[in-house]
């Protein structure tokens, strides 16, 4: 697939008009189509519908495959719909419980579809992102959202005066995040011929999962006796962790006895017992409070895996004590390979394949395509292992690997407890940092290569020079060559806080879901403790005003009011000694609504609303709490105590009245001293 010739594209429909903006990837050209009580652009637009069906041009949209494309395909199918008609389909996808029902498989489309939303993950519900939350993000002049409320008749003076450059501006901001991703979209189209055109939208798993298919072959992976394509699938009824953990898995601490011990006790069952032939398995928060002592740090369990952590500490190597990461490479692919683990309906076909990955990939140098390529499949199959959609869909073989992963660990720290002069910094599922006198990491470094022997993973290690470890999720640790691994709150897009000016699109694909506010605070934070710069005079004279910035959003029927002024749902601000205050208004939850009488504790809402309906809305002790309280809307204060200014058009942003105040104060508690 040639991106070179693509185009980025981006409809808006309302009872009285549509219109589609377009502008080209490489290129400045852009147009606009409008189909309108005023005016009918169709000739025109079909007419460059047929050019992209003709040379197979790449349409390049942000959610456009759930939204957009369906449209423009109606009207390409149906080429003297009325506007009315385009804003019911419009409505009919919008509204749809079903997120296939409105699809528009490929093998349809009339020109090749390329999704940022799809290829970002961020139909993934932990990292659902708006564009308007990327125009926060990429650090747009302007963030803004439409000035036409949503379903209305729209004004020929608003036609002109907001939708169409609120069109342009978000086809233009598609664009930008375009460009951040052409990386991404590069090593999708070097896919194309070896799986097909809508590898283009696959998210990284998807890309993973379908690789390793490909070596199994589909055959194995799919059933069509029905005359439809189905995915083989083990359905479990329930899980008994004695049959997952693996025999050699043994303890001589009390502590991770008693843990063995109550894991071999447990079975995980549905939790939804009413299917019955498609149960599905509880898989978090079985293993509540689950934790034990060791070595002087606590270790929590779950079926996801373990941690462990000091608390609020700085810890530095001298000549004499070494701080030590060491971690099991390619964790979870590794132990599905070497104790040859596999989804039941696959087994020994599975087997053979997934044990080569590593090997081939191995054949390809780092930074080519299938070197990537190849990582992704040898993660998906455990991605995917746990999904209803998938061919590796086997809840046992889920659960196996991180069950015995955090196992396995454990039996690798009881060793190095050990060790004389060893203390645990941090323990997770797939590695231990540890503080060790140098006399004694011979010792401690043999325990590893036995420990190696007896699970036949593979350690690898790193030497930190300092730690700043506020808990297990979040740290700085400073590498002998001066580099920083920042993780949790102390993370920036640039992990060299030096660099405090360098661009968003250095970023890790991962951080476009964040929350990137006031990065300032953060940077001055991680530049007190690694190079004892005073946070107050890091901030003062830090010039970049996007890292003084912060978002607010309201959805589910929230709204923002700054000061007495109602504000757009994704709002940009910056904390000023002028401006107002930032409230958010949160509706009753739960289906109800501001005055009805507030639901007890443990009555379902349907029971609630059986009684009202008795009552005539009437409070019921039966339902209702003692309190006779009632629903109302909740004020919720956005940085309370404080005021901000509106800096959605950036150029508002001033220096003059920034609250240094603030950024301090929240720099200050990062701080680990």
């Amino acid at each position: 697939m040639d991106l070179k010739s693509a185009v980025v594209y981006d409809i808006e429909t309302f009872p009285n008009v549509f219109t589609l903006n377009l502008e080209w990837l490489f290129e400045d050209q852009n147009i606009t189509y409008e189909i309108s009580t005023r005016r009918d652009d169709r000739a025109e637009l079909l007419a460059t519908f047929d050019w992209l069906r003709q040379c197979q041009i790449p349409m390049i949209g942000f959610n456009n495959l759930g939204f957009d494309y369906p449209v423009i395909h109606f009207l390409y199918q149906n080429r003297f719909a009325t506007i009315a008609d385009l804003y019911i389909k419009a409505m009919s996808i919008i509204k749809s419980a079903d997120r296939f029902g409105h699809m528009i498989w490929p093998n349809e489309r009339f020109a090749p579809q390329v999704d940022l939303f799809k290829i970002h993950h961020f139909d993934n519900r932990a990292k659902t992102t708006s564009l308007k939350a990327l125009q926060v993000n990429m650090r747009a002049q302007t963030v803004v959202e439409s000035a036409v409320p949503f379903g209305a008749l729209v004004s020929d003076c608003d036609i002109d005066g907001s939708l169409i450059p609120y069109n342009v501006h978000d086809v233009r901001q598609t664009k930008q995040f375009a460009h951040y991703s052409l990386p991404a979209m590069e090593f999708r189209a070097s896919l194309v011929d070896q799986f097909g055109p809508d590898v283009m939208n696959y998210n990284d798993t998807k890309i993973g999962e379908k690789m390793l298919e490909q070596r199994i072959g589909e055959d194995i992976c799919y059933d069509r006796s029905s005359g439809r394509k189905e995915p083989r699938q083990t359905y479990r009824s329930q899980i008994a962790l004695r049959d997952i953990i693996f025999p050699y898995v043994q303890f001589s601490n009390p502590e991770f006895q008693r843990i063995h011990r109550f894991m071999l006790e447990q079975t995980l069952k549905p939790d939804d017992l009413d299917m019955s032939d498609q149960p599905v398995i509880i898989t978090k928060g079985v293993f509540t409070d689950l934790h034990a002592t060791v070595g002087g740090l606590t270790f929590h369990f779950g079926t996801g895996g373990v941690h462990a952590s000091v608390d609020a500490q700085v810890i530095h190597a001298t000549d004499e004590w070494l701080i030590r990461d060491i971690d099991v490479a390619a964790l979870y692919p590794s132990i599905a390979i070497v104790n040859n683990l596999a989804p039941a309906h696959l087994g020994e076909a599975f087997v053979q394949p997934y044990s080569r990955i590593p090997l081939e990939r191995k054949q390809h140098a780092k930074g080519t395509y299938m070197n990537a390529a190849l990582k992704l499949a040898a993660n998906g199959a455990w991605g995917k292992s746990n999904s209803k959609f998938s061919a590796f869909y086997d809840p046992q073989y889920a659960m196996t690997i991180p069950i015995n992963g955090q196992l396995l660990i454990c039996m690798l720290v009881e060793q190095l407890v050990d060790v004389p002069s060893l203390n645990l910094i941090q323990v997770n599922t797939d590695g231990v940092t540890y503080r060790v006198h140098r006399d004694f990491e011979p010792l401690a470094a043999a325990v590893c290569r036995a420990w190696e022997q007896i699970t036949r993973l593979t350690l690898e290690d790193a030497d930190y020079r300092s730690m700043w470890i506020r808990d297990v999720n979040n740290y700085v640790a400073e590498t002998l060559d001066g580099k920083f691994k920042l993780k949790g709150a102390y993370w920036t897009p640039d992990a060299d806080p030096a660099k405090y000016a360098d661009s968003i699109s250095n970023a890790s694909p991962p951080s476009w879901h964040k929350d990137l506010s006031n990065l300032v605070s953060i940077r001055a934070a991680v530049a007190a403790m690694t190079k004892g710069i005073d946070p107050e005079q890091f901030i003062r004279q830090h010039s970049d005003p996007f890292d003084f910035m912060c978002r607010a959003k309201a959805s589910g029927g929230a709204y923002l009011l700054h000061g007495d002024r109602r504000v757009q749902s994704t709002f940009r601000y910056y904390v000023s000694t002028d401006g107002a205050p930032l409230v958010k208004m949160q509706p009753p939850s739960g289906g109800h609504v501001v005055g009805e009488w507030k639901r007890a504790p443990k009555i379902t809402k349907a029971e609630y609303d059986r009684v009202m309906r008795e009552t005539g809305g009437e409070w019921d002790e039966r339902v209702c709490t003692k309190a006779k309280s009632r629903y109302e809307v909740q004020k919720i204060g956005i940085e309370s105590g404080w005021l901000v200014r509106d800096v959605c058009d950036a150029s508002e942003f001033s220096f003059g009245d920034v609250d240094y105040a603030w950024y301090v104060a929240e720099a200050r508690k990062l701080i680990i001293t």
